[in-house]
């Protein structure tokens, strides 16, 4: 195997590894918020705190989704610049 091809392939281990964090965020995201959402909604006095944490999730889950976007979009990059 030559020098490239083993070069494309690391990459494309990469960008399905930034895949599954996506994947990850999407998951940990709709789930942590729905707990949190029905934990605390049995609690009229505490349904303020609920959302407030939920949306703390939502918008770190944001921030790690963009900031991993980006990744897969320079590592696709990378990989039409070896050919």
């Amino acid at each position: 195997m030559d020098k490239k091809h083993i070069e494309k392939n690391i990459l494309d281990l990469k960008y399905h590894f930034e895949g599954q964090k996506i994947n990850a965020i999407f998951i940990i995201s709709t789930v942590g918020i729905l707990a949190f959402i029905g934990t605390f909604i049995w609690y009229k006095e505490r349904l303020l705190f609920g959302l407030s944490i939920s949306l703390m999730v939502v918008l770190i889950s944001f921030r790690i989704y963009f900031k991993t976007k980006k990744r897969m979009q320079s590592l696709l990059d990378d990989m039409r610049n070896l050919t």
